[in-house]
Formats: structure tokens, sequence, C-alpha cells
């Protein structure tokens, strides 16, 4: 795992931007400290590698993952702006309760522009054939994946699965605080929400504070173990920056540094992972 200095590396879609390098050294620092603890809840040790789409997996314990991160969201807009400004205190964020008391930015939405980083990856989702759709249930992870796999979804070939576990970084962000698991599945009908059983955001807590970094690392194993423990050999995961991030620091090593890095918004990045049969063998 490495710092980032904003600059294209491997991928010429990632992008830190300036604003965010050194929230996303720091993501990546405190997930490092978290990453010993955490894997202690693992039964099985996990590698990965950036492979091509279309490679095949290999008969025995891999899989293939497509991880997308949402495209961009209103909120995304707001903390851009919001630290532009000239007396930004380099600390507070437009979506806290102090700022946000009328929670304008509850679960947003995509932009117009994000709404079209989804659509850009279109014409690569019906080229791979994924055999479930695993999506955040926050409605931006949800909008993306749906679109990007627009056709799949919608002729029925592609089930869409709303798992918590994938759910951004909580607490303390209204724009990471979930809608109600009633208002989701008005919103989307094409989406199973069978498996999230929490009516309102668990992540959410008091409102005062982040989750801590240990129990999105913990999360991240948990994750990574329950699609381990999946049928399907091909998964594609829409979700956010934060725990995709610790996806790729925490429970995997990466075969190359790169492969690990923050993933730009609307950035979809396939991976071949190898699973131990047992932790330490």
């Amino acid at each position: 795992m490495g710092n980032f200095s904003g600059r294209e590396e491997k991928n010429p879609s990632v992008t830190v931007e300036p604003h965010q390098v050194a929230e996303v050294n720091e993501n990546v620092r405190q997930l490092k400290l978290s990453a010993a603890e955490a894997r202690k809840r693992m039964a099985r040790t996990v590698c990965f590698r950036v492979c091509a789409d279309d490679e095949v997996v290999p008969s025995g314990l891999s899989k293939k993952l497509f991880i997308i991160r949402h495209g961009e969201g209103h909120h995304n807009v707001a903390q851009r702006e919001w630290r532009a400004k000239a007396d930004w205190d380099g600390v507070s964020e437009p979506y806290t309760i102090d700022t946000d008391p009328d929670f304008r930015y509850e679960d947003p939405a995509l932009t117009d522009k994000g709404e079209g980083e989804a659509r850009l990856l279109q014409a690569r989702a019906s080229a791979i054939k994924p055999e479930i759709l695993l999506v955040s249930p926050m409605r931006r992870a949800i909008q993306t994946g749906l679109l990007a796999f627009e056709a799949a979804v919608n002729c029925g070939s592609l089930k869409a699965l709303a798992v918590e576990l994938a759910h951004e970084r909580g607490g303390k962000h209204t724009c990471d605080k979930r809608l109600s698991k009633k208002e989701s599945v008005a919103l989307f009908p094409k989406v199973d929400f069978s498996l999230i059983k929490d009516e309102q955001d668990p992540f959410w807590g008091n409102g005062a504070e982040r989750e801590p970094w240990q129990k999105l690392a913990d999360r991240a194993c948990d994750l990574l173990m329950w699609i381990a423990e999946r049928p399907e050999n091909e998964i594609a995961l829409a979700a956010h920056s934060a725990i995709l991030l610790a996806l790729l620091n925490v429970p995997m090593d990466a075969e190359c540094e790169r492969d690990a890095a923050w993933l730009g918004t609307g950035e979809m990045r396939a991976l071949m992972l190898t699973f131990s049969a047992t932790h330490g063998s």
C-alpha cells in the first residue's frame, strides 16, 4: 500500500483530486494500522491482481471481481466547492449535522456527470458476464450499478443484490447515511433488498462520530469472506471509495502495489482473486 501523489498512475481514469491527496494518504495509513487486527477474523488468505476483463477464471480457489466506484454524486461536488473556499479551515465538510442540519445531502443521487460516468461503463459492462451484481444499499452506488449493467438487469439476465457490508464508511457525514429500506425498495424495484435487515442505517449511530477505521477494516474482511463463500465465480460490486479502498488494502495482498490504489468516480477495475484453502496455507 503506498501514498498517492494525485497524478495519473497505471489507469489513466484514476485521479485523486488535489483537495483529496492528503485525505487519501491518511486513509491508507489508517487502514494499514488496522489491517493486522482485522485479518484475524479471516479464515483464508487472499491475494489479487488487476486482470483483463475477459481473462478466464482458473479452476479452484479463484474468483473474478469487478469493483466499481459510483459516479460523481452531488456530495462530491459540494465537497470540492467547499474546500475551494478561501476561508476553508482544512477540517470541516459541507455534510455534517452542523453544516447540513436539514440533511440536504442524505444519501445523495448522482449528478448528470455521474450518470454519464456510469453510462460510459455500459459498453464494457455488456462485454462481460458477471453472474451477480452486488450493490451497496446507498443510492449513488445502486444508480451506478443499474446504469452500467442496464441491459443485463432489464432483460433479467443479471440479478442486483443489495449488501449492507458494502455500505460506505458511515457516521457523521449526512451523505453517508442511507435512506430507509422502505424508501430504497420503492426507488429501486429491480434490486433485491432481502439481505438488508435494518430499516434504518445501522452505521449512522448518533451522527456525531465517523465509523472507526478498525470497524471499517473489519467490515472489509467480512465482505471479502462473504464473497468468497458465494457460489459465483464472476461478480460485480458497485460501492464507494472508502470501503473499496479498505477491500483492496486490508484483507488482500496486491501483486502490484498500484492495483490497490484509490478508485476514481465511475471507475471499474477487474480483479483476479486467489484464495488459500485455509488461513496460512
